[in-house]
């Protein structure tokens, strides 16, 4: 009964649309009315779909005191609705009678609140949105999805089709794409799955006059075209944001959200809490990305609220997270103030008007911030800010020693800046000539912006802050730089001793990453005199060991090294292996995995921006086949590293740690643009790759060798290598490049799973017999089950073999009818099969299985003979493995072919199980009172009987589909429409004319004649051939519906109705629904 109840809803009992069944003092159960005219039926399908107010046919309402009702249960079926009923009336109304009206509606909300939020924890149904909840409730009734699964948002849209165009609705939920259409009487269902999806455009209406067309093109390169959108940017972008999700799970093995189950003990108000849409939950999500992304925070980090305010560098916004209090105005002023830094907080009265604070940091440096707002706006952001404090007290302890790590401290006290530790230039020397790279200077500038906007993590970063960057770090300070411009200083702070911890922990352990590193050691900046010597190789093991053991899912991959060894010339070893995971994590995520793809979406992007920014270029790179991935997949990867000569990759790294990943680029088109006449001469690969090699060897000749301008004379080629970059290129911008990833992401993921698809199945050593096709159905399935149910993804347990199985062969798949209470022993049954089955398939016996044990399994039942599946039933059954099937055996084999057999809806295999348990008793061997069945009996009894030979024949096989299973769509419409709304509108006329009136039919189902002049005889045979006709789609027409579950409910015996008549009342309800409806649409 729990299953059928739903959080209580206000519904109108007026509505012609039901009719009672049940009726108690405070209950109402009621049936959906259908309407037996065809076109009626059509036209109320049609309505409801466009209004999308799709209910199940049966409802249990609570009649409140003011004559309203709510709603309290759905079904699908009477037999169903009596369960609850019955639930009610023993374990509610009772105790109603002895109750005040007042407290009534209260105690039955509270009731079935508990219930459904026990029963419901992470999914819609206790969504804080009642529209959510209908939507949803609607989503899962019409597509076979699982119960847990959340629907973003729904959309009114039309989906076209070669031959049709239908308006309906679109769902997008966490792992679907769906759209649902009834359109006089015809059905429109597709389901997509969002992992599934290669690539999403904006697109204009079919007649390419409003943008508000999205097309959505599948890995199978099959199309989807949704048209009138009014949302369509929304829409884009939900699709963009949760496609990226799928990405993300589809690279990293990850399953879905799985909700846990309430313990029953919980307190009643942990129970009744609700859940926020998973739209709103996503939003969030975007928002607190966008808000790390820009201030570089940890990961941990989400946006808690947010104020406009103003101090004395302009107005701008204060932003609180759980550690961090930020600040950014629109003049590039940005101030990052963890919580942890903050000595005291206090209201100041400056500006009588306004609400204003002061913030002393650990510097003693003092912020005052206006608040602007209202009082109760500024005294909740106050709250919050003091509440998040409180919590942050704990990390101020660790200020000083941390600050000990900090060059920029001993910058300003002027004293022991050689005694913090640093990287190998400490020691081996710092590239480049410190006279020439003006050293002394640029710490000059740096102690007089340390005193002016604070240092390490009290910093703020304003305009001139990045011209000080660009004009390239002290060597002593660039380490600490690095990682306050990066954000890894955050995530060193709160992580202190990690380091070390995890070298120790680990220090006895081997792993096939360790034995990579090894490899890689002695070709990582062999020029740089620290790694030719032991101390600079064992610093780089170190660290890159350290950071295999913390993210032993990407453990280590080539180019790691190259960037690792280049960072700790300037780093500690803790500063470099937090600065290297906020690289893989954040910066270049996807870039240094396995396969790559960060590196290679971004190589797509790159060329997307060369084809728009230098199309000329660009055409003549593809009509002489040059391909650019060979040169700049190696800039992306190193930074640029391997490419040019350190002294200056190292003032592109400085951009690169400030800029974010839009320097890549902007450096890598500058490039091209600077050598561009010379490349358009290059004719091949080598050809390119000589031009661009001359060009790195002399980026350090003068620009202007001749000139008498000392200045001019003094820029390099590296100067107008960034100041192409920065002006010329400008245009591209983190925003841009975000969602030039999301854009083409789905694409790189394709080929990657395609890639990864076809190695798989091509080192599948023992096929089975199966054909390559078959071994790609069993593969996508395989990862399907993995990707939606399970997290471990080393092999299969048996929840998800289950899954698996049920996808394959549909006996194995239950549905709400097996759930029933009295089907319990029939499902126990078949859990024991499935788990004999998997056992079978699990030939290693470690609780799992792999791919080649699934495909060694399945094709030895797909490619069995009769005999091989006797064998196999004989052994799943055998479970004492005596080589005979006792008497609790031989029946728990009838049950198993009962539970096969359950849909089959005739008696010919009931009889046949019937027989063979008759005989198995008769010609089984008895020993120890007690009868067995030999493999050999087994045969005989089986070939006896002709319905379950073929079962074991080719039955079992057969069921066994692998085949891709065919996205459901509309049925062809065209003429079937034409004759239904033909059919009823003769219906109506022949009420005027009684004398062409015929036999009362279903119009939705038949064409009527049409009236000729013939000859009585003629007139007398087509007049009985029309009955015989009709009376055959009558019956036809009765079956079919018996099966298809309508919009508008299950068709009514109730002798009410009258065919010919179409019911003003359903009239006058279409008329008001119409009404209500026409503003909001």
């Amino acid at each position: 009964a729990f299953e059928l109840f739903t959080l209580p809803t206000q519904v109108d009992i007026s509505s012609p649309f039901w009719t009672k069944l049940k009726e108690s003092d405070f209950f109402i159960l009621q049936q959906a009315k259908t309407q037996k005219s065809g076109l009626m039926r059509s036209v109320l399908g049609t309505l409801q779909n466009v209004l999308d107010t799709k209910q199940s046919p049966y409802r249990i309402l609570f009649k409140r005191a003011n004559n309203t009702n709510l709603q309290l249960a759905v079904a699908e079926t009477e037999k169903r609705a009596d369960i609850a009923w019955e639930w009610i009336n023993i374990n509610i109304l009772p105790l109603l009678d002895s109750l005040d009206n007042d407290e009534r509606e209260p105690f039955v909300v509270t009731k079935i609140n508990s219930i459904v939020t026990r029963r419901d924890s992470g999914t819609d149904e206790i969504s804080t949105d009642e529209k959510v909840r209908k939507a949803s409730r609607s989503f899962r009734q019409t597509f076979d999805v699982s119960p847990s699964e959340r629907l973003v948002n729904y959309y009114s849209c039309a989906y076209h089709t070669s031959r049709f165009t239908s308006q309906g609705w679109l769902y997008i939920s966490e792992n679907y794409l769906a759209f649902y259409s009834f359109l006089l009487g015809y059905e429109t269902k597709v389901l997509i799955e969002l992992k599934n999806i290669q690539d999403i455009k904006k697109e204009r209406s079919k007649r390419g006059v409003f943008p508000d067309a999205i097309k959505v093109i599948l890995k199978d390169k099959a199309e989807h075209f949704f048209s009138n959108l009014f949302k369509r940017d929304e829409v884009h972008e939900t699709l963009v944001q949760l496609t990226g999700l799928a990405m993300q799970r589809v690279l990293k093995n990850a399953s879905t959200y799985c909700p846990t189950s309430n313990n029953t003990t919980e307190k009643a108000e942990t129970i009744h809490q609700f859940m926020q849409p998973l739209k709103t939950d996503l939003a969030a999500q975007k928002r607190d990305e966008r808000f790390r992304a820009f201030f570089r925070l940890p990961l941990s980090e989400h946006l808690v609220t947010s104020i406009q305010a103003e101090d004395h560098q302009g107005s701008g916004k204060l932003d609180l997270s759980e550690a961090y209090l930020t600040f950014s105005d629109e003049i590039q002023f940005q101030r990052v103030m963890p919580l942890y830094t903050i000595r005291r907080v206090e209201k100041v009265a400056d500006r009588p008007e306004t609400y204003s604070v002061k913030i002393v940091n650990w510097h003693h440096a003092e912020s005052i911030f206006h608040l602007s707002g209202n009082k109760n706006d500024c005294e909740k952001f106050s709250s919050a800010l003091t509440n998040n404090l409180k919590n942050q007290i704990k990390h101020m302890k660790m200020m000083k020693q941390f600050l000990k790590t900090c060059p920029s401290e001993a910058v300003i006290t002027e004293n022991g800046l050689d005694l913090v530790p640093g990287g190998l230039g400490l020691t081996f020397g710092f590239p480049g000539d410190p006279k020439k790279l003006k050293e002394k200077s640029k710490m000059k500038l740096w102690k007089q912006y340390f005193e002016e906007n604070g240092r390490n993590l009290t910093l703020s970063k304003t305009p001139h802050f990045s011209k000080l960057i660009r004009v390239g770090l002290p060597n002593k300070l660039r380490g600490e730089m690095w990682e306050v411009c990066s954000g890894s200083i955050y995530e060193r702070f709160m992580n202190q001793g990690l380091y070390n911890q995890i070298l120790e922990e680990n220090k006895d352990k081997t792993s096939f990453s360790l034995e990579e590193i090894e490899k890689d050691l002695n070709r990582s900046l062999p020029e740089y005199k620290a790694y030719q010597q032991t101390d600079g190789i064992d610093r780089l093991r170190r660290v890159l060991v350290a950071y295999s053991w913390k993210d032993p899912e990407l453990g280590y991959c080539q180019a790691m090294n190259i960037v690792t060894s280049a960072i700790l010339i300037y780093m500690s070893e803790e500063q470099a292996f937090f600065t290297l995971g906020t690289l893989c994590d954040d910066l270049m995520p996807g870039y240094y995995s396995t396969s790559m793809y960060g590196a290679l979406l971004d190589q797509i992007i790159f060329e997307h921006l060369l084809e728009k920014t230098m199309p000329k270029l660009h055409q003549h790179f593809k009509e002489t086949d040059i391909q650019l991935s060979v040169a700049c997949l190696p800039w992306f990867l190193s930074l640029y590293i391997n490419s040019m000569p350190l002294l200056f990759a190292f003032r592109i790294l400085d951009c690169f740690f400030m800029e974010g990943p839009k320097i890549l680029f902007q450096i890598g088109l500058a490039i091209l643009k600077i050598n561009g006449d010379e490349l358009l001469e290059a004719t091949d690969d080598g050809a390119f790759m000589n031009i661009l090699k001359q060009y790195f060897n002399n980026l350090d000749s003068p620009l202007y060798p001749d000139s008498d301008n000392p200045k001019a004379k003094n820029l390099t080629k590296f100067n107008e290598l960034l100041l192409v970059a920065y002006r010329e290129f400008s245009g591209i911008t983190d925003e841009a490049v975000r969602e030039l990833r999301q854009t083409h992401q789905l694409k790189v993921v394709a080929g990657i799973e395609s890639f990864t698809k076809r190695s798989a199945v091509r080192n599948i050593a023992n096929t089975g017999g199966l054909d390559k096709e078959e071994l790609g159905v069993v593969y996508d399935k395989f990862q399907n089950a993995l990707y939606y149910h399970q997290n471990e993804h080393t092999g299969m347990n048996m929840d998800t073999f289950e899954i698996f199985i049920g996808s394959l062969v549909s006996w194995a798949k239950t549905n709400a009818e097996d759930q029933q209470p009295d089907m319990k022993r029939q499902l126990k049954v078949a859990k024991n099969f499935i788990c004999q089955l998997f056992k079978q398939f699990d030939t290693q016996e470690k609780q799992s299985v792999s791919l080649q044990d699934m495909v060694i399994g399945v094709g030895a039942i797909v490619k069995g003979d009769l005999n091989s599946q006797l064998e196999l039933f004989f052994k799943l059954h055998d479970v004492d493995k005596d080589n005979f099937l006792d008497n609790d055996e031989i029946l728990q084999l009838s049950e198993t072919l009962l539970w096969i057999f359950r849909r089959t809806n005739d008696e010919e295999h009931l009889n046949s199980v019937s027989t063979f348990l008759q005989n198995a008793f008769e010609y089984s061997e008895s020993k120890d009172n007690n009868k067995y069945l030999s493999l050999a009996s087994l045969r005989m009894i089986v070939l006896a009987d002709e319905t379950l030979e073929n079962f074991f024949d080719h039955g079992f096989s057969q069921s066994f589909q692998l085949t891709e299973k065919p996205i459901e769509q509309q049925k062809s419409l065209g003429r079937e429409i034409f004759d239904n709304l033909l059919a009823t509108g003769a219906k109506l006329a022949a009420t005027t004319r009684p004398q062409l009136r015929t036999k009362s039919t279903d119009s939705s189902s038949i064409t009527p004649s049409v009236a000729t002049t013939t000859s009585p005889v003629l007139e007398e045979k087509e007049e009985e051939k029309s009955k015989e006709t009709v009376k055959e789609e009558e019956n036809e027409k009765k079956e079919k519906n018996d099966e298809i579950k309508h919009v508008i409910g299950e068709d009514s015996s109730d002798d009410d109705y009258d065919d010919d008549d179409l019911s003003p009342d359903v009239l006058e309800e279409v008329d008001r629904l119409l009404n209500e409806y026409s503003d909001d649409e």
